[in-house]
C-alpha cells in the first residue's frame, strides 16, 4: 500500500514540475502580428510599406489585399509607420502582449492634390517690319512743273502727283476752293507751303500759313486749308505710312 502511495505522490510530482515548465515557454513563444490596409472607402490597399520599430524591427509591403503578417514577433511597445504613394503617411502605437496574436486594421486617406503651376505662355516675338524693295529715284522741278501744270482760272482744285513709293506719296494740291476738314487714319502728313497765303485749321485752331511754311499733322488729326487772296494757295503734301497708290 505505501508503495502504492509513494508512486501516486511521484507522479503528482512529476506533472506539476512539467506543467510549470511548459507554460513558460507557451507563453514566450513569438507572436504573430496580421495588418489589414484599406482606404477612405474600405478598398484593399496593395503595395503599402509598413515598417516596425521595437523589440522586433520588420518591415514588409501589403499583398493585393492589403494584409500583411509579420511573424516571430515579441511582446512589447511598437510604433508602427504605413506609407504609400498617394497618400498621407500614418502611423500607429500598438502593444503585443504575450501569448497574443494581434491583428490591426488601418486606413489610409488620399494626398492632397498640389496643382502644377501653370506653364508659361510663350510670348511670339514681335514681327520684324521690312521695307518693300525700293523704287526708282525721282526729282520733280517744282516751279517748272507749275508752269506746265498750273490751275485753270475755273478750277477749284487740282491735284498732281510728284512722287510714289512703297511707303509714301508726294501730291502737289493747288487750291482755290476750302480744302474741308478730313483726316489719314493710317499716315502722318507734312504740308509744305509753295505759293499762296491760307490758313490751316487743326481742330479748333487756326494757324496762318504762306510761302515757306511748313506743318506736321499727325495721323488721325482733323485738319483744313483756306485758301486767302486772289492766287491759289498750292502746297506739297507728303503722306508717310500707306503704299502709295498713284
Amino acid at each position: 500500500m505505501r508503495r502504492i502511495l509513494l508512486l501516486v505522490g511521484l507522479a503528482i510530482s512529476v506533472a506539476t514540475t512539467l506543467s510549470a515548465q511548459v507554460a513558460p515557454r507557451a507563453a514566450a513563444r513569438p507572436a504573430t502580428l496580421t495588418i489589414q490596409v484599406t482606404d477612405s472607402l474600405g478598398m484593399p490597399v496593395a503595395d503599402a510599406e509598413v515598417t516596425t520599430t521595437g523589440p522586433v524591427a520588420r518591415q514588409g509591403v501589403t499583398a493585393a489585399d492589403g494584409s500583411l503578417r509579420l511573424a516571430n514577433m515579441r511582446a512589447g511597445n511598437y510604433r508602427l509607420r504605413f506609407t504609400r504613394e498617394g497618400s498621407i503617411a500614418l502611423e500607429r502605437d500598438l502593444i503585443i502582449r504575450p501569448g497574443e496574436s494581434p491583428t490591426i486594421e488601418v486606413s489610409l486617406s488620399p494626398a492632397p492634390v498640389i496643382p502644377k503651376a501653370p506653364e508659361p505662355v510663350p510670348v511670339a516675338p514681335p514681327p520684324v517690319k521690312t521695307l518693300p524693295p525700293p523704287g526708282d529715284p525721282k526729282i520733280t522741278p517744282v516751279p517748272l512743273f507749275l508752269e506746265k501744270n498750273f490751275i485753270g482760272g475755273r478750277e477749284a482744285r487740282k491735284d498732281s502727283t510728284i512722287g510714289c513709293a512703297a511707303t509714301g506719296a508726294a501730291t502737289l494740291h493747288q487750291l482755290r476752293d476750302a480744302w474741308l476738314s478730313h483726316a489719314h487714319e493710317e499716315a502722318d502728313e507734312w504740308i509744305y507751303v509753295v505759293a499762296g497765303e491760307g490758313t490751316l485749321r487743326v481742330g479748333a485752331s487756326d494757324q496762318r500759313v504762306h510761302a515757306g511754311t511748313f506743318s506736321l499733322i499727325p495721323h488721325s488729326t482733323a485738319h483744313a486749308l483756306l485758301p486767302q487772296g486772289r492766287n491759289p494757295l498750292i502746297v506739297i503734301s507728303v503722306l508717310s505710312g500707306p503704299r502709295c497708290q498713284g
